[in-house]
């Protein structure tokens, strides 16, 4: 009887609520409201976005797909983003906008000769989606996640080949944030076909800030751990990255001034030592005085990271939790 009348005062309270929020409310803020809330997909159809997005073979509909068309871009609401056949991605909405970035996209089998000048990317509610045999795991798999949002931007000017990463973000309310910028040289007049055939560019800077609080085990301690064992043998995890622990801290206290102060490199080594379970705040400045080429078509991850010690000025700080 209790939980009958608590239920029954509390939708009268919303009643009321209700009624007193409705006569605030302008029809002129109406409106623009209710406008909003008309299906998507019926504003989009024929147009370019619902040709691209389902001509396309990764997207999937989810309960309430929707589409529509933006000034310079897309939406898509509720999709899901096929990886391979056994994962996926689910989201809430996803926004691409760009100059000339939907004909770029449907064009990109072709090798358009003209890259776009700037894009932005926004994702909401991305969420990892097993797309195994067994309902049970996938069921668990996606009940025991909390939704990322996505985010990032880039700038390019073709006559000097510069481009502009700009906040390439991803963020999860529980497990933390990180980010990617970074400013990178293309081939002068650069198109699809003369970046597949080339393949290089030159990273001028980079910048990588991180907020742990289990987003790095979540994401990158996995990949790691492959990758030390492709690169070693070890069917370890546990020992390959303590190897590498120390392997890194030889190498960082190798370095010289000239290339990382002495409280960068402290802070540096304590991430490091803090491995696989760097908790706090966490930034890495990578400057080159001239581009560092990567080989786009053959990249390795570890050539990369030696040159990058070798050659770049650092500039670090952690403040572990």
């Amino acid at each position: 009887m209790r939980g009958a009348a608590t239920n029954m005062a509390r939708l009268v309270f919303a009643n009321r609520l209700k009624q007193v929020v409705l006569k605030k409310m302008r029809f002129s803020l109406l409106l623009p409201l209710l406008v909003s809330f008309a299906p998507l997909s019926a504003a989009a159809a024929g147009t370019p976005c619902a040709d691209l997005v389902e001509g396309s073979a990764v997207l999937q509909h989810a309960d309430g797909f929707a589409i529509s068309q933006l000034h310079d871009g897309c939406a898509v609401s509720n999709a899901i983003f096929k990886s391979d056949g056994r994962m996926a991605w689910t989201f809430d909405r996803a926004e691409f906008k760009g100059d000339g970035l939907v004909d770029f996209l449907k064009s990109i089998s072709s090798k358009p000769d003209r890259l776009p000048s700037w894009g932005r990317i926004s994702v909401e509610g991305a969420r990892f989606t097993p797309m195994m045999d067994n309902a049970f795991a996938n069921y668990i798999a996606t009940v025991q996640q909390w939704p990322m949002d996505m985010s990032g931007s880039f700038r390019f000017d073709r006559k000097d080949g510069y481009l502009d990463i700009q906040e390439l973000e991803l963020t999860n309310l529980r497990l933390g944030k990180v980010s990617l910028s970074a400013e990178l040289s293309l081939p002068k007049d650069a198109d699809i076909s003369r970046l597949a055939q080339d393949g290089s560019i030159g990273l001028s800077r980079l910048r990588f800030r991180l907020d742990n609080l289990g987003l790095f085990e979540g994401m990158a301690v996995p990949s790691l751990a492959a990758f030390i064992q492709q690169m070693t043998g070890s069917d370890d995890p546990a020992q390959g990255i303590s190897q590498l622990r120390d392997t890194a801290v030889a190498a960082l206290q190798a370095l010289p001034d000239s290339r990382i102060d002495a409280e960068s490199k402290k802070a540096l080594l304590r991430f490091v030592q803090d491995l696989p379970h760097p908790t706090g705040f966490f930034t890495l400045d990578l400057a080159f005085d001239k581009p560092l080429t990567v080989g786009a078509l053959d990249f390795n991850g570890a050539q990369l990271a030696q040159a990058a010690l070798a050659t770049a000025k650092l500039s670090v700080s952690y403040k572990a939790r």
